[in-house]
């Protein structure tokens, strides 16, 4: 997924391909997230901010310190959108599982199932305009130019 460290290659370089990486993926995730938000989307999205994430913290001295905080600070955010659709796909796959399904009785599995997936909706809504505000308004660009600006 990202390319190794030459060791001819200095370390800004390297920063700016990892995060290069990360901000085309992530831009491609918004995409296909907007498009189709179901439980395989959101967690690869979900994945690509906690890289970039670590990717900025991993960087922060080689970056500009207030874009740096600002990126960081929108992508937790984000990332808190996420979390709640996330949380109930994984609920949802925890009573798939056989021995838990067992335990419960099937009227009472649909009717968590029912909630979770209401709750899911209801969690949905916050994250589509959040992510259509960040398409529109080209955040992934802007990131792009302000983290890896030369100084």
């Amino acid at each position: 997924m990202y390319e190794q460290v030459n060791p001819n290659q200095d370390l800004l370089t390297y920063r700016s391909s990892i995060i290069e990486s990360l901000l085309r993926d992530m831009a491609f995730a918004i995409h296909q997230t907007l498009d189709k938000p179901d439980e395989q989307n959101v967690h690869d999205l979900r994945r690509l901010c906690l890289r970039l994430r670590y990717a900025l913290r991993l960087f922060g001295r080689t970056l500009p310190p207030r874009p740096a905080r600002k990126t960081l600070r929108r992508l937790r955010e984000l990332q808190n959108l996420l979390a709640g659709a996330r949380s109930c796909d994984v609920a949802v796959a925890t009573l798939a599982q056989p021995g838990i399904a067992a335990a419960v009785s099937k009227p009472e599995t649909r009717k968590v199932t029912t909630t979770l997936a209401g709750e899911r909706k209801r969690s949905l809504r916050p994250l589509r305009l959040r992510l259509r505000k960040m398409q529109r308004g080209d955040a992934i660009g802007r990131w792009r130019r302000r983290l890896l600006a030369v100084a």
